[in-house]
């Protein structure tokens, strides 16, 4: 049965709103349910309400559209909470006063996705003004379904052809583990060949999302695409800001219809300041649906997008108020959505009069599927540009529009670009002059911590320096060499053996060689070379030590032999049983290097130097060390040092043994001990030093000076009093300070 009702209000809205009066007739009410949430989780309600009521107030005046009908919106508030949002909706269904033709709802997704598998089989058309879940595109799950606000998952290409104008090709995600947020992120993912972008690592989180937080920057991610509501919102940046992941090395690309200035919300779930907040914050782009349209031009409404929110503060109370109310900057989805029922609803009254005698809207009941899918027919068709921009939906009820990219500028999400789906061509972004992206350096981020080696190399001017020095040495070791084979004859050089002096020079020599190759690194040669170098420098080293201070205690030894024997019997030791003890010396240091060399052969290892890896434009420079190593190289040089250390220790004692010789040519026994107290010393503080460098110049000057020291000093403290002496006939001082003077002194070989 039809009910009539004659309502003064539209002459007067007419008046207001066509400037003339309408003709005065009665009008038939017919019935939407509106599902909103009011309060709860997300109370977008608070926004998209007062757009449908102002959207009924503009149809119901317009006499053109559904000119016999009077529209009326029963309102019910979900709370954003699945069971309330059923009841709601069953308690109005089995109201039987009224008969709703649709229902247009819910907000949150959870309501949505459980009313809709519900109303269609009231012979219902649902068109939800809010909900994204990319799950509601699903059809066998919600066959009459259509929304205002378009799936999360539709926001991909746009993110997609973000991450491509800025040449990224590697980002990751973070998503909150609720149905609505997991699928546009695995949508996402599964797309992500596709476009050529790899997805290094997606994060999901229950409660608390620290721990993700953290592996996001494990795995080096420096583009964050994030699926949350603001309030997890509010704790990833927290998080980030503790992580460090914030400023010019990190973008975050987030939805764009959080409540203005949510970071600033005061929430126990964080404890993080607002300051701190707010440097988490800045920088980060969303990618939302353009709830706004652009231009002047007008829909159905006859309304421009700017008319529509001059008219929208008005209604709702004024600026101040309208800035209060959460997801206001969506209220065009709201008010477009119920023009996109009325203008269904307009042209199922045209096809169904002229098609049916007595049949309209009037007539329609829950049982009634013809008139369902004649709706449903209809809303697919829908094409129209509204104050919230194009009007289109898919095959699966998602709308189609244009999206929008803004960025937080000090505070403010300030809008850069527009993503428009029905621009031709490949590149659909408008990039806005008057608000262009900012950067923190001028240019984008790197897309993900690229790690460069760069090889650790002595420098050229530590080698150089250390070149200088080296060559100095063996300059003053070859003119030692000479003076003491162009005065071998003399009395004061023959005495002292001067083919054992020339042993010393040559190992001397040797190791001042051992401090180039030293220098040769990875730096100048390649690995092969250097490897060779490294064993070149092991070799040199030992026997230059073997030979130097072998030939000085065989030298010693032969003067504790002559001088500290208790018989009269004449002793003669001869160089070449000197010469026999340094060889024997040299082959065992020469068998401990071939053994080496063939059980065990060095080779080359790297190792990353942590404490100084920096970043340099988005590029984590890790600097390499190169060094030698075998798998038992503390055994071999224990070995070395142990034949070394030996030698040392009897060299000491002879040298205390003939400390009363007085003859200076033929004992060196003072000199020795100063050279071994010199090695020693230099070896105490080198040997530590060396592990506690880092700085691989300053390990190479101070090991490499301490060798240039004590081989100066051995080679000065054994020839210089030579020099000084080299003329004299007999050197001053007593053979011995004896009794037995005369007797030891005919030991001494001629």
């Amino acid at each position: 049965m039809r009910t009539f009702s004659c309502n003064m209000y539209f002459i007067i809205s007419g008046l207001f709103w066509f400037g003339q009066v309408p003709r005065i007739f009665c009008r038939t009410p017919i019935y939407l349910l509106g599902l909103y949430p009011m309060s709860g989780n997300w109370p977008g309600g608070q926004a998209y309400l007062p757009a449908s009521q102002l959207a009924i107030q503009h149809i119901n005046a317009n006499t053109s559209v559904l000119p016999d009908y009077e529209l009326v919106l029963l309102d019910r508030d979900t709370q954003c909470h699945t069971g309330r949002g059923m009841n709601a909706m069953y308690e109005e269904l089995y109201n039987m006063s009224t008969t709703k033709l649709m229902i247009y709802g819910a907000g949150c997704a959870v309501v949505t996705d459980a009313t809709a598998q519900a109303s269609h089989l009231w012979n219902l058309i649902q068109i939800s003004h809010s909900s994204a879940s990319p799950k509601l595109s699903d059809r066998t799950l919600f066959p009459r379904l259509f929304r205002m606000f378009p799936s999360l998952s539709t926001l991909n290409p746009a993110k997609y052809a973000l991450v491509k104008h800025y040449g990224w090709r590697k980002v990751a995600t973070l998503h909150h583990a609720l149905d609505g947020f997991a699928q546009p992120i695995t949508d996402f993912v599964a797309d992500a060949d596709k476009y050529g972008v790899e997805i290094i690592s997606s994060e999901s989180f229950a409660d608390n999302p620290a721990l993700q937080v953290s592996n996001l920057k494990k795995q080096g991610a420096r583009i964050i695409l994030g699926s949350f509501y603001e309030t997890k919102a509010r704790q990833v940046f927290c998080e980030a800001y503790k992580e460090g992941m914030y400023g010019d090395k990190y973008v975050w690309i987030i939805y764009g219809w959080y409540t203005d200035g949510w970071w600033k919300i005061r929430d126990e779930d964080i404890d993080c300041t607002l300051e701190e907040m707010e440097a988490a914050v800045e920088g980060y782009l969303t990618v939302d649906v353009l709830s706004y349209g652009i231009g002047s031009d007008t829909g159905p409404a006859g309304i421009t997008p700017s008319e529509f929110l001059k008219k929208y503060q008005e209604f709702v109370g004024g600026q101040e108020k309208m800035l209060k109310l959460t997801a206001y900057q969506e209220a065009p989805n709201g008010y477009d959505g119920i023009w996109t029922i009325a203008l269904a609803l307009k042209e199922a009254q045209r096809r169904m009069t002229a098609k049916y005698e007595n049949k309209d809207l009037t007539s329609f009941n829950y049982d009634d599927s013809e008139t369902m899918e004649v709706l449903f027919d209809i809303i697919e068709e829908t094409s129209f540009r509204g104050v919230s921009g194009p009007v289109k939906f898919t095959s699966t009820g998602d709308r189609i529009g244009l999206m929008v990219v803004e960025q937080n500028q000090n505070g403010v999400e300030k809008r850069v670009a527009i993503y428009d789906t029905f621009k031709p061509g490949q590149d659909k972004f408008s990039w806005l002059k008057e608000t262009p992206i900012s950067w923190h350096n001028g240019e984008p981020p790197a897309d993900s911590v690229r790690e460069e080696e760069i090889f650790m190399a002595i420098s050229t001017k530590a080698f150089i320096f250390m070149i200088i020095l080296s060559s100095t040495g063996i300059l003053l070791a070859i003119i030692l060499l000479i003076f003491n084979l162009v005065y071998r004859n003399r009395r004061t050089i023959k005495l002292s053996s001067p083919y054992l002096n020339n042993l010393i020079i040559i190992g001397a020599l040797l190791s001042y060689i051992s401090i180039i190759i030293r220098g040769i690194d990875i730096g100048r040669v390649s690995l092969s070379v250097y490897l060779i170098m490294c064993k070149v420098d092991t070799w040199c080293l030992s026997i230059g030590f073997a030979l130097a201070f072998g030939a000085m205690f065989s030298k010693t030894w032969r003067v504790h032999k002559i001088f500290t024997s208790k018989t009269a019997k004449k002793i003669v030791i001869k160089d070449v049983q000197l010469y026999g003890s340094v060889a024997v010396l040299l082959v065992i240091v020469i068998i401990i290097l071939v053994l080496w060399e063939i059980l065990d052969p060095l080779r080359i290892a790297r190792q990353r130097e942590e404490t100084q890896v920096q970043e340099v434009g988005g590029v984590i420079l890790v600097p390499i060390r190169h060094y030698c190593l075998s798998n038992y190289l503390s055994y071999w040089n224990g070995a070395l040092f142990g034949v070394d250390g030996l030698l040392l220790i009897f060299g000491a004692f002879l040298a205390y043994e003939t400390r009363h010789v007085r003859v200076p040519a033929l004992n060196d026994s003072k000199y020795i001990g100063m050279s071994i107290y010199n090695v020693v010393i230099l070896s105490f503080i080198g040997v530590p030093v060396s592990f506690v460098l880092d700085d691989i110049d300053a390990h190479f000057i101070i090991i490499s000076m301490f060798l240039i020291f004590a081989t100066t000093l051995t080679l000065c403290l054994v020839f210089i009093p030579k020099l000084m002496t080299r003329n004299q006939v007999m050197p001053s001082g007593s053979m011995m300070q004896q009794d037995d003077q005369s007797q030891q002194a005919s030991h001494i070989p001629k």
